[in-house]
């Protein structure tokens, strides 16, 4: 029972794993008690943060966000962290932080220092990764293959940022990265980079990705431009490239859209 004048409470928070709660009022005061600052304080004390995301994330040795910032636990619906989208600054600036970081990712011989919470918090592979008993769950350094830094770096600040500041050819191993690690809210995001840039050079390259990665979406997209383009599409070097089976598969479903239709 907390007792005291400390105006009206805009939102409420505790720790669920140690005796740590704070609040914080609409004037925008945040205030904590319990298990904080090094001490037991029964009274709500004033602190110097701004938000209730601050006081959790500085609890040593326990740190977590005051709520999740992606749900994705046995196939539930993914919440994000508000409705605009919006991370916190704090979470934005620790990106790359390497006095906070514990965990490496060495792509191309290029190290980016990320935090296992946030990678855990928002990714499923990640937290089955890093909580289940495989080799990398207690390996500070992780060696990425087949993927280039330029991506891989991108991939790894979305987590921190919800951004995606990407060119139409890069968005493409985005969102292959996207797919394997099922982070199906950055797919998204890849899909509307990508659309804007399908031309006629690489539209069957894109088809082609599209089937391997198993993307409706994408391919459907991809299948309209190309009717809308046929001629050109199949005159392209990307359309020369393609293996058979995905020449058949092109040319089918132009066949059911009516594209040699007299």
């Amino acid at each position: 029972m907390i007792t005291g004048n400390y105006g009206r409470i805009r939102d409420i928070a505790a720790h669920y794993n140690c005796q740590t709660s704070a609040a914080v009022t609409v004037a925008d005061e945040v205030f904590a008690w319990g298990d904080y600052n090094g001490k037991e304080n029964f009274i709500p004390t004033i602190t110097s943060f701004t938000s209730l995301d601050e006081v959790f994330a500085n609890i040593p040795d326990d740190v977590v966000t005051f709520r999740p910032l992606r749900i994705n636990f046995d196939d539930e619906l993914i919440e994000e962290m508000n409705t605009t989208n919006e991370l916190p600054e704090w979470l934005k600036k620790s990106f790359g932080d390497v006095e906070s970081a514990d965990v490496v990712f060495v792509v191309e011989g290029k190290k980016i220092h990320a935090h296992k919470y946030i990678l855990i918090m928002r990714c499923a592979v990640f937290r089955t990764m890093f909580l289940g008993n495989w080799k990398e769950s207690n390996e500070s350094e992780q060696i990425i293959d087949h993927h280039s830094y330029d991506t891989f770096f991108a991939f790894l600040k979305y987590f921190y940022t919800n951004e995606v500041d990407l060119q139409p050819d890069m968005a493409l191993e985005l969102f292959a990265l996207a797919h394997f690690y099922q982070m199906t809210d950055l797919q998204k995001e890849c899909l509307k980079i990508i659309k804007r840039g399908v031309t006629v050079d690489n539209a069957a390259s894109v088809y082609d990705k599209a089937i391997l990665l198993a993307s409706e979406e994408l391919k459907e997209f991809v299948l309209k431009f190309c009717m809308a383009n046929l001629t050109a599409v199949v005159n392209s070097d990307g359309f020369k490239l393609l293996k058979d089976d995905v020449v058949r598969d092109l040319f089918l479903h132009a066949a059911q859209q009516g594209a040699f239709k007299k």
